[in-house]
């Protein structure tokens, strides 16, 4: 009995050390804990919706976002991926009605006045900086987030039409250099065809005004006035008519060839083939023909901007704007990875990827010299006009412009009928 006596009062002290051990370590774990769910709380994470291409994703999930987010610990961005495909503007319009957005989205610069119309987008023109970043963009490219005099997006990145010219034809031509107004141009392809009949000056993709803007812009045409509510006096003034007259008068001459209208020879096949002079055509033209059957054939052209006419050679804008969903409950967050985007580091690594910058300080600075001439015709080029009814307004240019190259309606009557029609949709702006 003495033995236990003893030993009982020695457990009793070892089971409250154990005891003090363990409870010291329930605390800390719990501080623990809290300090890491704390931490995850503080932690604002963004939804970002984009079309990038696998090599973008690639580049932007590996080299941008750590970049971002260790600038910015405090916040983190799911980026989604989104097929490029014909329904995705209805998914996202059904998305924001079931105020299921994402927070940022990378969009075509198209759809930013019709989600800008509906109430989807923030107009970032309020928000704190934006004057900051008012005159970073190259040429006119912010103004495709153009909707009533506000901003709803800002460009993140940019494509347009830049010259491209067979050498070969301009060495047949006499000329040492890319023609720099189409008066000579036209004067090269009619020394072409007295040996060449078969050889065209220029080939035009299509009636489509991606295709047939740069042309009717640098004629002097006009499609709008210079705030988008009327077509009257414009598509049908004066300097419209005289450039879609010189566009009749180009295929009709043999100048411009058959593609406008969907003859032959198409546009990639006649410059790399020789029987084009001149096509107009993105940076992706270089892109795809840089591996295949015509990577050689790539070799016998050379870039150059637009030719001048009327006006300095005007191309189009195209690619992609970053904008704010209105419903997001982290706007100053969302605004801070907008801005970001638009900074020289993270332009500079997508570029990488083929995406053309759309900042100036990056004009002359980039990696790949084709981008070069493109960042300079960015200087001349225009947005489609800013309008939520555009899809349906380009559908009535490009059937006004078939029917007068095809001889079914005169160029006046056309104009006429399309100004009229054109007129009533930016009424229902």
């Amino acid at each position: 009995m003495g033995k236990w006596y003893r030993i009982i009062p020695l457990m009793i002290v070892i089971g409250l050390l154990v005891s003090g051990c363990m409870q010291v370590k329930l605390v800390s774990d719990d501080e623990s804990i809290g300090s890491a769910l704390q931490s995850e709380e503080s932690i604002i994470e963004l939804q970002f919706w984009h079309t990038y291409s696998e090599l973008e994703l690639e580049v932007f999930n590996s080299r941008v976002l750590p970049l971002f987010e260790a600038e910015h610990p405090d916040i983190k961005i799911i980026a989604v991926r989104k097929d490029h495909t014909g329904q995705l503007k209805d998914n996202v319009q059904a998305a924001v009605a079931d105020n299921k957005q994402p927070d940022v989205m990378r969009m075509d610069v198209i759809w930013v006045p019709e989600f800008a119309k509906n109430g989807s987008l923030m107009d970032l023109s309020r928000m704190e900086d934006f004057d900051e970043i008012y005159n970073t963009f190259i040429g006119s490219l912010l103004e495709s987030n153009m909707y009533k005099g506000k901003y709803y997006g800002v460009p993140v990145n940019a494509n347009t039409r830049a010259a491209i010219f067979n050498k070969q034809l301009l060495k047949e031509a006499g000329l040492d250099h890319p023609p720099a107004t189409f008066e000579e141009l036209e004067e090269a392809t009619r020394r072409l065809q007295l040996q060449r009949p078969d050889v065209y000056g220029i080939g035009i993709c299509c009636s489509n005004v991606w295709g047939s803007l740069p042309y009717f812009w640098t004629f002097g045409g006009h499609l709008m006035d210079e705030n988008y509510t009327r077509a009257s006096g414009f598509l049908n003034g004066s300097g419209s008519i005289a450039a879609l007259q010189k566009m009749k008068d180009g295929l009709d001459e043999g100048i411009i060839s058959p593609s406008i209208i969907g003859g032959e020879p198409g546009t990639w096949d006649g410059i790399l083939k020789g029987q084009l002079l001149m096509i107009d055509e993105p940076h992706w033209f270089y892109t795809v023909n840089k591996t295949g059957p015509n990577k050689e054939l790539l070799k016998g052209v050379e870039i150059g901007l637009l030719p001048n006419d009327v006006n300095i050679g005007t191309s189009v804008i195209g690619g992609e704007n970053l904008v704010l969903f209105e419903k997001s409950p982290f706007k100053q967050e969302a605004w801070e990875f907008i801005q970001w985007m638009v900074t020289e580091e993270p332009q500079k690594i997508m570029s990488e990827t083929g995406l053309i910058p759309t900042i100036k300080n990056l004009q002359g600075k980039n990696q790949n010299p084709i981008f070069d001439v493109y960042l300079e015709q960015l200087d001349h080029a225009n947005p489609r006009p800013p309008v939520p009814a555009w899809t349906k307004i380009e559908d009535v240019f490009a059937r006004m412009l078939e029917r007068i190259l095809t001889d079914e309606q005169t160029i006046l009557e056309a104009v006429n009928e399309a100004a009229m029609i054109i007129d009533v949709l930016l009424m229902e702006e």
